[in-house]
């Protein structure tokens, strides 16, 4: 089977490793990454320099900007190999607990991060893992090798004839940037094709149109965020936490980006307005004297150390995707943020990349043991991939979907409101850290859905119930 991976960040990346773990006779099939954006060495942008947003988003997406990898997204790289696991968690800092503040300096709560409450035991505890998202993705890049992922851009996919049998063509051209084939487009025939190209994804386009119903929406929040070398305030270090402030103008995160020792301080800030920045001009140093403005009466001193320091590095409008009829047919399926772009308040975007990975190979791997494929067997070989498409929607909805309306709860936590609101959410997020009980009235055992889920218990429950309709309406595979 041919296999290209359309994007070369975290979900595209996982997902090269779980399809070389998992599928029957790994060296027989043909996997490829195109990613249309070469990671830059550096993660510094010049302060007084005018940037364009396509070029701020699109270079950050594999280099600048922090995340925190949960629990779960963790399991799932242990799952994968255990050596990747330790070399990600060894390059992050791992964040015990989290500590929720508000603007006027009150502490509202602290909640432990790790999943060992709901682990069974003996199992190793996971914590959420801090990291710039480079580290993360120098981590996977290193484990994927050299000479799989090619640097050129998706521009399209269509139906071709090969052999008298239909494929999904890649259509790609050189970047502008390399003398060797610059602009020059080309067309590459697959058995399958998975977009893991992000929240403006080509290959969602190709699937759906230009529907506006299918393409992402701004939800009228931004961010900017970076990084800083100094010492770790104390109150990372000593509780072994990530930091998150609310106030009535925005929200304000930081946490260390890496072992302690060597002085990586992550930052970003979230607020709302109601339009894009200009596309077209974007000056990095108003941004700064915005950010500043921004929390000048903030209470936190280390919150005022960080904007007075801060260079822009990373800007963010925030966008989500409404939920798909499906996520591909026909050789063609999305993964990530290309088929459920999250609100980050989630806390869950990568997490649920790594998820969509690792599901997404193991049902392919059962479905071709199931058809008993070989090279020859063209037909058998589509029948398992529709099947695996069709069950990994399935599968993944109903579970992307629950986090997504938990995010929307928390997502209006950093719009601006007014004084009184913004004490109302104070108490509020105060009384669910203070009371369990009623966090868990309103949300749910959030720890246990989320880090309880294992996507290989879902997918032989979705496989034995196809088998129980099957046998029931006498449809069995030839």
């Amino acid at each position: 089977m041919k296999i290209i991976i359309v994007g070369g960040g975290i979900s595209g990346l996982s997902t090269y490793l779980h399809l070389r773990k998992h599928l029957p006779d790994p060296s027989s099939h043909s996997i490829k990454i195109y990613e249309s954006h070469p990671p830059r060495s550096s993660d510094t942008l010049p302060l007084n320099s005018k940037l364009n947003l396509d070029t701020l988003s699109n270079s950050t997406a594999l280099v600048g900007g922090g995340l925190g990898i949960s629990p779960n997204g963790m399991r799932v790289l242990r799952d994968l190999n255990v050596d990747l696991h330790d070399a990600v968690a060894a390059q992050g800092f791992p964040a015990e607990k989290f500590v929720f503040k508000g603007a006027n300096g009150w502490t509202l709560g602290v909640q432990r991060t790790g999943d060992g409450s709901v682990r069974t035991e003996g199992e190793p505890e996971e914590v959420c893992i801090a990291s710039s998202r480079h580290g993360i993705w120098e981590c996977l890049r290193k484990a994927v090798g050299e000479g799989v992922v090619v640097y050129r851009r998706v521009v399209g996919l269509e139906r071709v004839e090969n052999g008298g049998r239909e494929e999904v063509g890649v259509r790609t051209k050189g970047l502008v940037d390399d003398s060797d084939g610059a602009g020059v487009e080309e067309v590459e025939e697959a058995d399958l094709v998975i977009g893991a190209d992000g929240v403006r994804s080509i290959v969602r386009t190709s699937l759906f149109g230009n529907e506006e119903k299918f393409k992402p929406t701004y939800t009228g929040l931004s961010g900017v965020g970076g990084f800083l070398t100094q010492s770790i305030p104390s109150s990372i270090t000593k509780e072994k936490a990530m930091i998150f402030t609310f106030g009535r103008n925005g929200f304000f995160g930081y946490s260390s980006a890496a072992p302690v020792t060597t002085q990586s301080l992550m930052w970003w800030s979230t607020f709302e307005t109601s339009s894009l920045p200009d596309t077209k001009n974007i000056d990095t140093a108003t941004i700064k004297a915005e950010l500043v403005k921004r929390h000048q009466h903030w209470r936190d001193p280390n919150v005022q150390e960080i904007v007075k320091n801060a260079q822009i590095q990373s800007i963010y409008p925030t966008w989500v995707l409404g939920e798909l009829p499906h996520w591909g047919k026909e050789g063609i399926v999305l993964i990530g943020d290309a088929a459920h772009a999250m609100d980050p308040t989630t806390g869950q975007g990568a997490s649920q990349g790594l998820e969509d990975s690792q599901t997404l190979a193991l049902l392919l791997a059962e479905t071709l043991k199931r058809e008993h494929i070989s090279q020859s067997q063209p037909e058998r070989m589509k029948r398992a991939v529709d099947l695996a498409n069709e069950l990994f929607y399935e599968i993944r909805r109903p579970r992307v979907a629950e986090i997504v309306e938990r995010g929307k709860m928390m997502s209006n936590r950093k719009a601006n409101v007014g004084v009184v609101a913004e004490y109302f959410m104070y108490f509020f997020l105060w009384l669910l850290n203070k009371v369990p009980l009623i966090a868990k009235l309103i949300l749910g055992d959030v720890n246990r859905k989320l880090y309880t889920w294992s996507a290989k218990n879902e997918i032989q429950k979705a496989l034995e119930k196809r088998d129980r309709t099957s046998a029931s309406s006498g449809n069995y595979a030839e």
